[in-house]
């Protein structure tokens, strides 16, 4: 047991894996990242709030880089700047009766990082597109809530994938 754990060990330390660990990704004078709001350019009031946030838990929870807000950093080290394009919302499934029991909502935006000092983009992703779908309602109160919660999620999920696709290229 021991020898095969050695064995196990030894095998991933000659293959050169090595834990991922983004701290160096850009170099290491690189240390922080200005989040400017995404310029809203839907019909989603508060929707570049709601992706503000969630980009800024991501960036906290993971750590790599020290994430502010626009404007709390007076020379950052890379800029990230974005536009919410569209927000679809349509039903998906039906009733007998012909009642909408399910909706989803499309989330399409554009994403680039920037280098500060020099401008040099460091990555961007037009058109990026994230998909959710949520539990329609003849109550207006529970749509809207609904709605809101799936909005959250789909910010959650731009956060995610913006920073792993960010870090990835590395």
């Amino acid at each position: 047991m021991r020898g095969s754990l050695i064995a196990g060990f030894l095998a991933l330390v000659a293959c050169g894996y090595k834990p991922l660990d983004g701290r160096d990704a850009f170099g290491p004078d690189v240390h922080n990242i200005e989040l400017v709001a995404f310029e809203n350019q839907t019909r989603e009031p508060g929707l570049e709030q709601m992706v503000a946030d969630a980009m800024a838990e991501e960036f906290e929870r993971r750590g790599w880089l020290d994430a502010k807000l626009q404007g709390q950093v007076a020379n950052p080290d890379l800029v990230m700047r974005g536009v919410l394009e569209s927000v679809l919302v349509r039903s998906t499934s039906f009733s007998k009766g012909g009642f909408a029991l399910e909706e989803s909502v499309d989330v399409t935006f554009d994403v680039n990082v920037r280098r500060n000092s020099s401008g040099e983009l460091l990555y961007t992703h037009p058109d990026f597109r994230i998909h959710e779908v949520f539990l329609s309602s003849a109550d207006p109160q529970v749509y809207a809530s609904n709605k809101e919660q799936a909005l959250r999620r789909v910010s959650s999920e731009i956060a995610t994938r913006v920073h792993d696709e960010l870090f990835q290229r590395f």
